[in-house]
């Protein structure tokens, strides 16, 4: 769908209006010219040879055509294999080489008529004459030269509004004085992953739009970049009968969402699709539809814009040091830490498309965004030590941060065209292990945040894809992503105290079920050499995990909602009714969540000290949920709620002293060997949360016996802190560092100040923190206010 073809690729899209008819007759004539006079000049591409014979029978024009992009049956857009060709049989490529027929005969598919001389075809003309010409071997497109209003009028229009893209043979574009781009061009192609790996660039192809050129600048015309073919079978979003396609996998192109506020109106682009064109007259970007709405107003059409990726070369330059770096760090330890990342990351983060990574690092690890690579690698080294196949009593040669300040590096380049790899790198990067110094949680966990909620809005996973013509693979990772940004949206913003950047009626994708994690998780056997056994297959426990931490989220997103807004003035008495029973239903969910879960998330109590339970992150998240919601019912936890027996404090108390009561018991079960399991960046703020909620009760106990447990738990949780803190772990220490300070602090100063009140002064050393952690010695005074 470009150009001069508006809607008419869309079945039962009505063709849109001609706009200035004189102007675009114009342009067809040029362009008519000017395949004529490419046809007479050269004998290779013309099936026809002007004599005074030949005029009053019709001239036939061809364009080259190519192997390996996705065709169907009866389609003439593609070159069709070596095997196929010889049988005369047509060639189904569903997405990419090999064929159907190739792939149920198990021989290699490819096209090697390129290298074979010109073939000679007879045509026989009206009068019963013949003549013999020349033509490229696969160039199986004639179009005949019509007169105005005939059907080789409109060919010769679908030519030009539809240039072809080459996968297997790019050709450079030739510019409008015929000569080619120059290598010295300020622009250069995004490199297309997956494809032409070995250069590290997709190239532009040509095309006969290429001489229709405007008035523009030499800098325009001289850019290389990739012109997108939205009308090819590869490329998205123009169905054909009983197909599906992709908005992901389209090589030297990225797909962006346009929502209402939008550069076009929905139903505007409905009735009228159209390219977007450059200066020199080739296509730039089109505008594609991916559902055509309903009868019902707000069932709106959904459009992406489809454009291509052309950069400056100081960015792809960038993006490629980048790239290098990271695997020049890595190297001989590639393979390694992909292992690992899958074999320790992935159960409790699974939000890498397994089989998609591993076929990609597989065939070239380069058509993965290094961006993507850094936070693999980076999240992975830190379980070098803890695993037996790498376990030799030597570290990892090299720092966490020097893998993650590369993927950085990358990532701000990638990000200008986010993509599933893209936006899983954004997820990943928050999770890499904080400094060892940090008291609190850093506040680039909550930029991050906002920068893949912003990668996730941008490529339309907020807008569900049930109706959509795409591929079921992808509607699955689709939803997954989304789900995943928007934990990491909420959790972030709770590490702050912020409200989430994803709006409450900003998003209708579907909540997830078991088989939409299971999707993509089952290695072939091709690709099983690249990870451990226990990564082999698709981890029911890993799915649950995931689904549950999901459904907790959410739960927590409504607390927030209810109760945590930050403009509370025009809340009238119904509407405060109403979030305080939304509370309580939220608090009968929870109620009775540890018991409801499948036995695969239970945290055994007579589990092995030295390996990891997984599931231990996930019943810190549902406590830190439990802190919120507690804060909230409990509001406002004043001294006169504390006095008053009929207060929201007093009333929800009992309930909050119990259900910490389970907490304190889940943390000290908690061993060393869960420790070195991946928690996540989270996990931090979380810990921090509920130890000071430890506080909270401590401080708003009323009654003698919630004063004992209350100080009991806080007891029993300093302990086990001080425990855990005393270790050489360095992810453990860095994780338990901000609520060890917090309770330690809690303790040395509650005395004074509950005896002296909020005049207390207290002394009290206060460390000095240095590039290499605290520096001891250094003492100073504090004030308590």
């Amino acid at each position: 769908m470009d150009g001069d073809s508006s809607g008419s690729n869309i079945p039962g899209h009505a063709p849109g209006p001609a706009v200035n008819p004189q102007a675009h007759a114009q342009v067809q004539a040029q362009a008519q010219t000017q395949i004529h006079a490419n046809a007479r000049g050269s004998g290779e591409r013309s099936e026809g040879v002007s004599d005074p014979g030949s005029q009053g029978r019709p001239r036939k024009f061809v364009i080259q055509s190519t192997f390996g992009v996705p065709r169907e049956r009866r389609s003439r857009k593609s070159r069709p294999c070596d095997a196929c060709r010889r049988r005369k049989t047509a060639c189904i490529i569903t997405t990419e080489p090999p064929c159907a027929f190739c792939k149920s005969r198990g021989i290699v598919c490819q096209s090697t008529s390129t290298t074979d001389g010109p073939l000679l075809r007879q045509q026989s003309g009206s009068e019963g004459g013949s003549t013999n010409s020349s033509k490229p071997a696969g160039a199986d497109h004639s179009f005949p030269d019509s007169g105005p209003g005939d059907s080789g009028e409109r060919d010769a229009t679908d030519i030009l509004a539809s240039p072809n893209t080459i996968k297997s043979s790019p050709r450079p574009i030739t510019s409008p004085s015929n000569v080619s781009v120059s290598a010295a061009s300020d622009c250069s192609p995004r490199p297309g992953y997956g494809y032409e790996a070995s250069s590290g660039s997709y190239l532009s192809y040509a095309s006969p739009r290429g001489r229709l050129r405007l008035d523009a600048d030499a800098s325009a015309a001289s850019m290389d970049i990739v012109q997108p073919t939205l009308n090819s079978p590869e490329s998205s979003c123009i169905s054909g009968a009983g197909s599906v396609h992709t908005l992901e996998d389209n090589p030297g192109r990225a797909t962006y969402f346009l929502g209402r506020t939008a550069e076009q109106d929905p139903f505007v682009l409905d009735a009228f699709s159209y390219g977007i064109l450059s200066e020199t007259a080739t296509v730039d970007a089109n505008v594609v539809q991916l559902h055509r709405g309903g009868s019902d107003v707000d069932d709106l059409p959904l459009h992406f814009l489809f454009l291509s990726m052309g950069h400056p070369k100081h960015t792809n330059e960038t993006r490629e040091q980048a790239s290098d770096a990271i695997e020049t760090k890595v190297w001989p330890h590639a393979d390694v830490l992909v292992a690992l990342y899958f074999k320790h990351v992935h159960p409790v983060l699974p939000i890498v498309s397994k089989v998609r990574f591993l076929r990609r690092y597989a065939g070239n690890r380069k058509s993965i965004p290094g961006c993507l690579r850094g936070a693999v690698y980076a999240l992975a080294s830190v379980f070098w030590a803890e695993d037996p196949s790498t376990r030799r009593g030597d570290r990892f040669p090299l720092e966490q941060h020097e893998i993650v300040d590369q993927a950085h590096r990358a990532l701000r380049r990638e990000i200008e065209n986010p993509n599933f790899f893209v936006l899983q790198a954004c997820l990943l990067l928050i999770h890499v292990q904080p400094p060892s110094i940090d008291a609190m949680e850093a506040p680039s966990t909550f930029t991050l945040s906002a920068q893949a909620t912003a990668c996730a809005q941008l490529i339309g996973l907020h807008q569900d894809p049930g109706d959509w013509n795409l591929e079921i693979i992808e509607k699955k990772l689709r939803k997954k992503l989304w789900w995943a940004a928007f934990v990491t949206d909420c959790w972030a913003a709770v590490s702050h105290g912020n409200p989430p950047h994803i709006g409450e009626t900003s998003y209708n994708t579907t909540m997830l079920d078991i088989d939409d994690l299971r999707c993509d998780e089952d290695v072939p056997e091709e690709l099983q050499h690249l990870v451990d056994r226990s990564s082999w297959s698709f981890d029911v426990a890993s799915g649950a995990r995931f689904l549950e931490t999901v459904k907790i989220t959410r739960l927590l997103r409504g607390v927030i909602d209810s109760n945590f807004q930050v403009d509370t003035r025009t809340a009238d008495l119904h509407q405060r009714i109403a979030s305080r029973n939304q509370l309580a239903d939220i608090h009968d969910k929870l109620k009775d969540w540890p018991s409801l879960i499948p036995s695969c998330l239970v945290v055994s109590r007579n589990r092995e000290p030295a390996t990891s339970c997984y599931n231990c992150p996930l019943h810190l998240t549902f406590y830190a949920t439990k802190v919120l919601l507690y804060r909230a019912l409990m509001h406002p936890a004043t001294k006169a709620a504390k006095s008053d027996p009929n207060s929201n404090l007093r009333q929800w108390f009992p309930f909050a002293i119990a259900d910490f009561l389970w907490f304190t018991e889940f943390f000290v079960s908690i061993n060393p060997g869960d420790l070195t399991g991946f928690w996540g960046r989270h996990a931090r703020s979380q810990l921090i949360l509920c130890g000071n909620f430890l506080v909270y009760l401590f401080l708003m106990a009323a009654e003698r016996e919630h004063i004992e447990a209350a100080h009991r738990m806080l007891e029993t949780f300093r302990v086990k802190v001080n425990n855990i803190a005393d270790t050489d772990h360095v992810p453990t220490r860095a994780l338990i560092r901000a609520t060890t300070i917090r309770t330690n602090s809690f303790f040395s100063q509650a005395a004074a100040v509950m005896r002296h009140g909020p005049e207390a002064s207290i002394t009290e050393p206060i460390t000095i923190c240095g590039v290499d952690g605290p520096i001891k010695g250094q003492q100073g005074t504090g004030h308590i206010p």
